[in-house]
């Protein structure tokens, strides 16, 4: 199952069941929100169900974007893996609160999570706030995250083989993403994300 989310400014709620031997692939897609807050949920409720969530997070001006999310094993052989991605410059802000439960019976689960966080101004801020609950103990559960700006070492590489600042950086950005996208198995999805992104960022 696929699902593809297009944040929307104020509220926005989803859920989703996993249920038994099931693979939910989800991409969630936030672009130049002004005022936005994603609570996002997906449950792992049969024995052997998977599910990958690919975010990506573009923000300029004086945008903000608050995002929760929460991956939820209730049954045993359960597979998460979420990466979100964050480009933000000018003023814009991020919140970034993401949680993983394992609860008791849901031995052998194996969940990851990673938040990437690109900052192209100084003023920029992002926030990563990665949380673990786990009642079994027969799991794997691993999180991290990055936040930083463009790599001055990337941009010297470039600028040594004839690549001006501006394209350089943006270069980089588009490598950022590039990486979250090659994760969308639906090639029609991924070819209008990357044509779309190309032109917002």
């Amino acid at each position: 199952m696929y699902k593809f989310i297009q944040v929307v400014e104020g509220k926005n709620n989803h859920e989703f069941q996993v249920k038994t031997g099931g693979v939910l692939a989800i991409a969630l897609i936030a672009v130049h929100l002004k005022d936005a807050e994603v609570h996002l949920r997906v449950r792992l409720v049969g024995k052997g169900a998977t599910a990958a969530i690919t975010g990506i997070i573009v923000g300029g001006a004086e945008e903000k974007l608050s995002l929760h999310t929460m991956q939820q094993h209730e049954a045993p052989d359960t597979t998460s893996d979420l990466l979100i991605k964050t480009v933000l410059s000018d003023h814009a802000k991020c919140l970034y609160d993401g949680g993983i439960r394992v609860e008791k019976k849901a031995q052998k689960t194996d969940a990851y999570q990673r938040n990437e966080n690109l900052l192209l101004s100084g003023r920029a801020y992002a926030e990563s706030k990665p949380s673990l609950e786990i009642l079994a103990d027969d799991v794997r559960c691993t999180h991290g995250a990055t936040t930083g700006p463009i790599d001055d070492e990337q941009l010297w590489y470039l600028k040594t083989r004839g690549i001006g600042q501006a394209e350089g950086e943006q270069l980089i950005v588009n490598g950022f993403i590039q990486s979250a996208l090659t994760r969308i198995a639906d090639v029609g999805v991924r070819d209008k994300l990357q044509k779309h992104f190309a032109e917002v960022v």
